[in-house]
């Protein structure tokens, strides 16, 4: 069997971890891990201390099933969810004790025609400035000492992974939920699906027009799995048929009148799609604190608590940037 050096590391990880399952701790020290003592890191185990760890284990009974087990993955029922919300928004680290504020551009003026000895109109160029506030996202949750003993993946690190895709379908559900209000209160008019209903050509056609009207590029939409299924039902009267034969091969079309075709099972209304501008253009994503996980020994409970936090705002200036598109 042909390992990379990353896939050899990886199996290495695996086994360290079966290694302080079987022993306790790092290395057979009890069950110690804690936020400070926590799994051995590859890089961090010397390669007489690796020889001793395979032996541990490749040595006696069952030795390689206890190293299948330690690489097994959990049943799962549902694909990950990869957040979108950082794609559509520009994002903003924020220096620790500073303010989120920005001031918008000078608004745009024409120059006008002068006759001799005559003098140009005065334009007063006030500039507004905004400010979007930060507040704390968090998620605990909590893992038992059993489990990680007993499960036959290591529930503990997927536990962590958990935590980080709870924080990113917190985000994007704040997004979404701008991106609504920011649609419906802004000067752009909705544009209605066809009947159906239908996110048909022309129906996108319309909202891009809509948006380039604005002076502003088409960027990104964003829409529910069930809208984006009407794009896969395009026929040759609305696709090319290199285009078509890959949707038809792939079951997916990345790219669409040059937009980029985003799909989350998080957005509110699965009928309401959102045409947006580049990210730069409708808003910022104030970072103060990125998120971080957090590792706790909860002995009186036998359990780990996991904790990821972040602080983070999130602020449209400019509502001419999206459109709305609804039955």
């Amino acid at each position: 069997m042909n390992l990379n050096n990353r896939q050899k590391d990886k199996l290495i990880e695996n086994i360290l971890g079966m290694v302080q399952k079987q022993a306790g701790g790092p290395y057979g020290s009890g069950l110690n891990r804690t936020a400070a003592a926590g799994p051995a890191e590859v890089g961090n185990v010397d390669p007489g201390k690796k020889e001793e760890l395979f032996n541990f284990l490749f040595t006696g009974p069952n030795g390689l099933k206890r190293v299948a087990y330690a690489m097994q993955q959990p049943l799962k029922e549902l694909l990950d969810y990869h957040g979108l919300g950082r794609r559509l928004i520009k994002v903003d680290p924020i220096p620790q004790g500073e303010f989120p504020i920005y001031d918008k551009d000078i608004p745009e003026f024409a120059s006008v025609r002068v006759a001799n000895f005559g003098t140009p109109p005065q334009v007063e160029t006030r500039v507004k400035r905004v400010q979007f506030p930060t507040f704390q996202l968090a998620r605990n949750a909590r893992v038992a000492y059993e489990d990680i003993q007993v499960r036959r993946y290591p529930v503990f690190d997927r536990a962590k992974e958990r935590v980080a895709i709870s924080m990113a379908i917190a985000e994007d559900r704040e997004v979404f939920n701008i991106l609504n209000v920011a649609s419906l209160v802004g000067p752009n008019a909705a544009v209605k699906l066809a009947t159906g209903p239908f996110l048909s050509r022309s129906v996108l056609a319309e909202a891009y027009g809509l948006l380039a009207g604005n002076q502003l590029q088409p960027a990104q939409l964003v829409m529910h799995p069930s809208r984006y299924a009407d794009i896969l039902k395009y026929t040759s009267d609305e696709l090319d048929q290199v285009t078509l034969n890959t949707a038809t091969e792939t079951g997916s079309i990345g790219v669409f009148f040059g937009l980029q075709l985003l799909v989350s099972t998080k957005v509110p209304d699965p009928n309401v799609v959102f045409l947006t501008t580049t990210p730069d253009k409708i808003g910022r994503i104030p970072v103060r604190k990125e998120l971080e996980v957090k590792i706790f020994d909860n002995a009186p409970k036998t359990s780990f608590n996991i904790v990821g936090w972040e602080i983070i705002g999130f602020g449209i200036h400019n509502s001419f940037g999206v459109v709305r598109i609804e039955p």
